[in-house]
């Protein structure tokens, strides 16, 4: 098997990462810039190493090439792929090419449009970091992640099946779903969140920013900036791309927000504990409710792969060494922590180490330990 990954940042040196791991028979051919592929070699995650305009090197005695640049830069290339001199291709069946562009439709329809032997098939890891480089991959980036595989009509499940192979190995788990579904679905779930937390980190007045009190702020407003962090260039590809999605959504939470500055506009103070006859505290009340479910059906049992790991609560000392205490008697007896996030840090106040393990077995395991050691474990 020979795997060509077109851009070799954080995904695709995390695929080849988890393959050189396991010493699987597979050979890793880069195509990046020449310090990339330099470090590449140095880390051991590439057999052979070629620059973008070798095309002609690269494609021939490729079994399945993965394009994991930007999207347009995914685009250009499916371009260069359909006018490639096709007869150095001449003693190969098929070439199963793919991709994990953040966006579908476009990628998808110019890829159903490459000739033979090129057999396309769109899809798109949900994974991923702030980090962007091969510096910082990781093998098991994409473990319980979805992985969105879009084929086009008349491609059958055999064509594709190298892609899913190596889905289930890095631990992923695939989704087959129409470009336009995907699309739509990432505008509400991922490219509208983006635009609407960077826009909130935007706008933070003059009255706020001038005297610095933002660094007030707490954790509601830090979580729902994160993401505001993230780069212009990837972003201005996706939103190119999924544009009229994308507003779509931002519209339909616009509206919501406008529902809700409508119902806050007819709050009255509460005197003698009734409220006023025009109050709507009722509708404000049923935003609240709305968005209770909302959020608990996004983890509903069995429905969210990526938060499928069991997970157990443990309240820690503010004492040095304090983390090390839970961790050590854990690895000692071969746990293996898949996530871990402390919560709810204060000065001189105990904070909450949340742990999660692949299954219920090994959750229970951590508990017993942890309990023996006198520490109150819970199971979330």
């Amino acid at each position: 098997m020979r795997i060509t990954f077109v851009g070799f940042g954080l995904l695709a040196s995390s695929v080849a990462a988890a393959i050189k791991q396991a010493k699987l028979p597979t050979v890793v051919r880069a195509v990046s810039s020449p310090a990339t592929l330099a470090r590449a070699k140095d880390l051991g995650l590439a057999d052979e190493c070629f620059g973008y305009d070798e095309i002609t090197d690269w494609v021939p005695g490729s079994d399945m090439i993965l394009l994991c640049a930007p999207i347009l830069h995914i685009l250009h290339t499916i371009e260069n792929l359909a006018q490639m001199d096709l007869s150095v291709l001449s003693s190969q069946p098929k070439i199963l090419v793919s991709d994990i562009g953040s966006t579908k439709v476009e990628i998808c329809k110019a890829g159903a449009k490459l000739p033979k032997p090129f057999v396309f098939v769109g899809s798109h890891p949900m994974a991923g970091s702030e980090k962007r480089t091969l510096e910082y991959n990781d093998p098991s980036i994409f473990e319980n992640a979805y992985w969105f595989v879009c084929p086009p009509e008349g491609v059958e499940e055999a064509d594709y099946k190298s892609l899913l192979d190596l889905i289930s190995f890095v631990g992923a788990n695939a989704v087959v779903f129409p470009p336009e579904h995907h699309d739509r679905t990432m505008a509400w779930v991922s490219h509208m969140p983006q635009m609407l937390s960077s826009t909130l980190a935007a706008s933070m007045p003059e009255r706020l920013v001038k005297p610095s009190y933002q660094h007030y702020a707490g954790r509601a407003f830090r979580d729902m900036t994160r993401i505001a962090a993230s780069g212009w260039n990837m972003w201005h590809d996706i939103a190119v791309t999924n544009r009229d999605q994308t507003v779509l959504a931002l519209r339909e939470v616009r509206e919501g927000l406008d529902k809700t500055i409508e119902a806050m506009d007819h709050l009255q103070v509460v005197s003698d504990g009734k409220p006023a006859a025009d109050d709507r505290a009722g509708e404000l009340e049923s935003v609240f409710k709305a968005g209770n479910e909302g959020r608990a059906s996004l983890f509903e049992k069995g429905r969210n792969a990526a938060a499928a790991f069991s997970e157990i609560t443990v309240p820690l000392k503010d004492v040095p060494g304090a983390l090390l205490q839970v961790l050590s008697p854990l690895a000692q007896n071969n746990l293996n922590i898949r996530d871990i996030e402390l919560m709810k840090v204060r000065e001189n106040i105990a904070g909450t180490l949340l742990l999660a393990f692949k299954t219920p077995e090994e959750a229970r395991r951590a508990v017993q330990i942890l309990k023996l050691l006198g520490y109150d474990v819970k199971e979330r």
